[in-house]
């Protein structure tokens, strides 16, 4: 149903990776999503006011901010289809993450606004005219944000959009506080109890909890999120198949928005290889990361030693030595220039992200570990945070 859809009021619907066909499904989304809520909110502040309910009332306000945040997701994905300037080098498309944190303040100040008027309702409560009406306008708002919900988060998925999901978890939400209203609208005919009031409140708590968690999950890539595990070790797998690879190290991804991806990676390559081959066949793993995976990637060639008996020795007891100073520690880059006094030991040693340690008191402990082996040992150790 959804597909037949979205293939009549979008050309090339499956092609979701093209920048033109995402805005395209957030406009039909934007502008559907608009029309929907528009007609629940003439439904519900009517016949709120008729009824004489606050939660029907607040529900309908509700359904009014929808339509701000479905305005705000309509200009999102036309700003950030834009073409990159010069001041926006990689293009403008953090701007639907944006999007996603308007819609949840937009949520939050719903949120608050409707858990005072539900407290005034508990406290100094109104009756409820119960109203076959009303009773019939809060069914066909459920039915409508369930479809909105579905189709929002069918979008979304196709063509992986924050904003976009945002937008499919407030419908949802409002499934919820709707059916509460409903409730509460029933109930009005069985007790004079300040139902109304009371499952307003816990409305409004189910707002603010989904602002809340929207506004984070949108914070979270404009902060600078660890990137998708599968993918990174798709990735990985990826660049290793290779037979130019001897390693990877150092790999920092950068999110620009949905379909905005870009990768830095050292790959460890055999010094003794002819530069102009490597250098070749490093750059048809570029290409293939673009086709492959959607994200411009820029490889660092490391040149390393392979196949020399004594640096391959001393690289796997440098290697234990740093574990025993701490099992989470690994290494990379390593080097032995040998000298007449003394030999220099250079490698760089990766550390998780959450390590806090001092870095200097981790570089006089291993540096001990290393000279336990042999005096003439003198480290050079770069120490360095993982990204991933």
């Amino acid at each position: 149903m959804f597909d037949w859809f979205l293939k009549k009021t979008i050309p090339h619907y499956d092609e979701v990776e093209s920048p033109k066909v995402r805005e395209r499904y957030g406009i039909v989304s934007s502008i559907l999503s608009i029309v929907l809520n528009a007609i629940m909110v003439i439904f519900k502040i009517t016949f709120g006011y008729l009824s004489g309910s606050v939660a029907i009332s607040a529900d309908g306000l509700n359904n009014l901010s929808d339509m701000g945040s479905n305005l705000a997701t309509l200009f999102g994905f036309k700003l950030s289809n834009k073409h990159p300037d010069s001041e926006h080098p990689y293009g403008h498309g953090r701007i639907e993450y944006i999007v996603g944190m308007i819609i949840a303040f937009l949520i939050l100040y719903v949120g608050l606004n409707a858990f005072k008027d539900a407290l005034d309702q508990i406290i100094a409560p109104t009756p409820v005219i119960f109203s076959y009406a009303a009773l019939i306008a809060l069914i066909i708002s459920i039915l409508i944000k369930l479809a909105m919900g579905f189709f929002n988060r069918y979008c979304a998925n196709k063509i992986s959009s924050p904003s976009l999901l945002a937008a499919s978890q407030d419908s949802f939400n409002d499934v919820l506080s709707t059916s509460a209203t409903l409730i509460a609208l029933v109930a009005s005919l069985f007790s004079d109890l300040p139902f109304d009031g009371i499952i307003g409140l816990l409305v409004a708590i189910l707002v603010l909890k989904s602002g809340i968690e929207i506004f984070k999950n949108t914070m979270d890539p404009l902060l600078g999120q660890a990137p998708d595990k599968e993918m990174v070790s798709s990735v990985v797998s990826f660049i290793k198949s290779f037979k130019v690879t001897k390693g990877i190290h150092d790999l920092m991804m950068h999110d620009y928005g949905p379909g905005r991806k870009y990768m830095s990676v050292h790959v460890e390559v055999d010094s003794k290889e002819d530069v102009m081959k490597i250098h070749d066949e490093i750059d048809v793993i570029e290409r293939e990361l673009l086709e492959k995976f959607n994200i411009l990637t820029t490889i660092h060639m490391d040149p390393i030693v392979i196949g020399d008996p004594r640096v391959d020795e001393l690289k796997l007891k440098v290697a234990k030595a740093v574990k025993e100073v701490n099992d989470n520690y690994t290494i990379h880059d390593f080097r032995m220039v040998e000298g007449i006094s003394h030999t220099n030991l250079i490698f760089d040693v990766v550390l998780p992200s959450s390590d806090t340690s001092d870095h200097e008191m981790i570089r006089q402990k291993i540096d001990a570990k290393i000279k336990d082996l042999d005096p003439k040992f003198c480290t050079v150790i770069q120490i360095e945070h993982t990204y991933l």
